[in-house]
């Protein structure tokens, strides 16, 4: 019997992508109806604007806000990494990744601070 290699691509790291990206998606899926709920809720009159920011000003809502922000963040970036490196010339592979890297990584600094600036 003859043993078939697979060609796993040049990255060598499909499944822990195809993995990580699809935790990443199950976490957002919960998480991710939250603020559409304080939304509606917002807009249906059932919460003052003073509520709404008790509400959020909570560490437990801060906690779940950090966590969507940074599944949200992770997600982004598997999926632009997978794309790059599947489509992307090998030349200009490195510093775009890098550079999508510190975009996302700057985006994730700033938020957080932006998240839990608000009860100081």
């Amino acid at each position: 019997m003859a043993i078939v290699h697979k060609d796993v691509g040049a990255a060598h790291n499909g499944l822990e992508d195809w993995f990580w990206q699809r935790l990443s998606a199950v976490v957002l899926t919960l998480l991710l109806p939250l603020p559409y709920i304080l939304l509606l809720c917002l807009l249906c009159g059932d919460a003052n604007q003073m509520a709404l920011l008790d509400i959020l000003d909570h560490p437990f809502s801060r906690s779940l806000h950090s966590l969507l922000m940074l599944t949200l963040l992770i997600h982004a970036y598997i999926g632009i990494k997978v794309i790059v490196e599947d489509y992307v010339p090998l030349r200009i592979r490195l510093p775009l990744l890098a550079g999508v890297l510190v975009a996302v990584t700057g985006l994730g600094f700033w938020w957080m601070a932006l998240i839990w600036a608000w009860g100081f």
